[in-house]
């Protein structure tokens, strides 16, 4: 045998385990793209399922009645609806704060310290 026909030889059976190779490296991959797909199409079908829970849950009758059973709630009354002028008027005044009142206080009372706990 020559060495041009045993190059050959060696270069179509190095070819051919390339290729077996490549065949099931890409078997797999397909495998793969099918496994997602189907995750994809599940979460599709979720998603479809959850925005249709919503709708139900957020319909403003179902809400309504919801808030009319489990909160003590009554609609506004037009009284209670005020201008920013009116305020004032409406709102009672504030004592004024005492010079024994602690900083602490003072300081929790303006809010500067939210969070913190209050001691009279």
């Amino acid at each position: 045998m020559r060495r041009s026909t045993l190059a050959l030889l060696l270069l179509t059976v190095s070819v051919g385990v390339g290729l077996f190779l490549v065949k099931y490296q890409v078997q797999g991959l397909e495998d793969q793209l099918q496994s997602m797909n189907r995750n994809i199409a599940d979460d599709r079908e979720k998603i479809h399922v959850l925005k249709a829970e919503w709708s139900h849950f957020n319909e403003p009758n179902r809400l309504r009645n919801l808030a009319g059973r489990h909160l003590d709630m009554i609609p506004v009354q037009s009284g209670q609806v005020t201008t920013r002028r009116n305020m004032e008027e409406e709102l009672p005044e504030r004592p004024p704060a005492s010079a024994e009142m602690l900083p602490d206080q003072l300081a929790a009372e303006s809010g500067d310290n939210a969070g913190k706990e209050f001691r009279p």
